[in-house]
């Protein structure tokens, strides 16, 4: 626990929000833990893949698993963390747009939802998945401040944009 907390957390009492990915069954969906407003909130872009009591039980078992990890005494110096009971925190099952039967974007979805909450609400109703999202998602990606490759993968791709230029040139 203590190598967990030194090496990929940041100071516990300014958390905030708590995000979780779970992949079930074939299937990517969100919970968000709002430790401000004591909600849970359940984002899923495809509800009709898996029974809810089946993601329901896997959420449940994720809240006991972030108790115990948030009261383990190696977070001894964040008292407001010893006695979190996420299992009395409300549980908001978010109304999100549901993507189609034969689409693999759920992944896309999960992400875009982590990522775009920096900015704005959850409560957002007009997201969208396409190719301008998968885009846009993956240079919002490359080119956030905490990507220690993101010099090296912009000069590669500038380098790999004029070269196919060249090309392009070159064969007209």
């Amino acid at each position: 626990m203590k190598y967990i907390k030194d090496n990929f957390m940041g100071d516990l009492a300014s958390l905030h929000q708590i995000f979780v990915p779970v992949y079930l069954n074939g299937h990517w969906f969100l919970i968000v833990v709002d430790l401000l407003y004591e909600i849970v909130r359940y984002l899923d872009s495809f509800k009709k893949g898996t029974l809810m009591t089946e993601r329901k039980s896997v959420i449940n078992n994720v809240l006991n698993y972030l108790e115990n990890f948030l009261s383990d005494k190696n977070f001894g110096e964040t008292p407001s963390f010893r006695n979190i009971q996420f299992s009395k925190y409300k549980f908001n099952e978010l109304a999100v747009p549901q993507q189609s039967a034969k689409s693999n974007d759920c992944g896309i979805w999960v992400a875009q939802w982590m990522h775009l909450n920096r900015y704005w609400s959850l409560s957002n109703k007009t997201w969208v998945v396409n190719d301008y999202t998968r885009i846009r998602l993956a240079v919002d990606l490359v080119n956030d401040s905490n990507n220690s490759k993101r010099d090296i993968i912009v000069e590669l791709a500038v380098t790999d944009w004029n070269k196919k230029m060249q090309q392009s040139v070159m064969q007209t």
